[in-house]
């Protein structure tokens, strides 16, 4: 009786198997069916996408054409289709960078050139974009952390001597303060400041550069949705337009 039973477990077993096997592959193919409609879907979104804010009058997405009939005194700049118009902004002159991934508005870029101190025009600017984003969700300032490691300096070596006749301060701890005060004093001429906020669809960027014999202001939007795709940007030609730009200048 076991003899029957016995020659029919392996065919048992490779019938379990088969039906297993067929599960896995429904199981796979239903993947990749789901996978193609999210990429199909995703390419169709990219394709017919148009923001509903960027800078001043352009949205996010707009081609190079569309962002032109707004600038007409714009010129390209790269084979991307990028333009570049020299305007004023907020009362401040000012060259502006339209930049554009898959033909759709991505990046929009502004270098401010004013003769006002540089933190003066960073902080009347900045009051500006907080007005209209909100707080910004981060901010940094070179300078004010030298003048920050400076006190804590200061701080550490003057704990050393408290409550005791000789200080423990030692001839490490000396130097390292006097190492932060340098570097303190060289970043009242030379430091970075920037500052960012962001809402649902676009990513900014305030930042100010000073150093004792230049200074550069620049702010930067991103759309949100299409920074991703900025890699497909075709750097080399990028690079080569740069070139051709800095040859006029010679």
């Amino acid at each position: 009786m076991l003899r029957p039973l016995a020659g029919l477990l392996p065919l048992c077993l490779l019938a379990t198997a088969c039906g297993t096997s067929a599960r896995q592959q429904a199981l796979l193919e239903r993947r990749e069916s789901i996978r193609e409609s999210n990429s199909a879907f995703a390419a169709e979104e990219l394709a017919n996408y148009r923001g509903k804010s960027g800078f001043q009058e352009t949205r996010w997405g707009m081609s190079p054409d569309e962002v032109r009939a707004l600038y007409p005194e714009a010129r390209t700049t790269s084979s991307e289709g990028d333009l570049r118009v020299v305007t004023r902004v907020t009362d401040r002159p000012a060259t502006v960078d339209f930049q554009f991934t898959l033909n759709k508005l991505a990046v929009v870029s502004l270098r401010f050139d004013t003769s006002a101190p540089l933190r003066e025009d960073f902080d009347a600017l900045s009051e500006l974009l907080s007005m209209k984003y909100g707080d910004p969700t981060s901010r940094r300032d070179t300078a004010a952390e030298a003048e920050a490691r400076v006190r804590s300096a200061e701080s550490y070596n003057r704990s050393l001597g408290e409550g005791t006749r000789r200080s423990r301060t030692t001839a490490d701890d000396l130097a390292y303060e006097n190492k932060v005060r340098v570097e303190a004093l060289a970043a009242q001429s030379d430091y970075v400041v920037e500052k960012s906020w962001k809402d649902a669809e676009t990513k900014l960027q305030l930042t100010g550069w000073q150093q004792p014999d230049t200074r550069r202001l620049t702010l930067d939007y991103v759309s949100r949705f299409l920074e991703p795709h900025l890699g497909k940007r075709s750097t080399e030609l990028e690079d080569l337009e740069k070139k051709r730009e800095q040859a006029q200048e010679l």
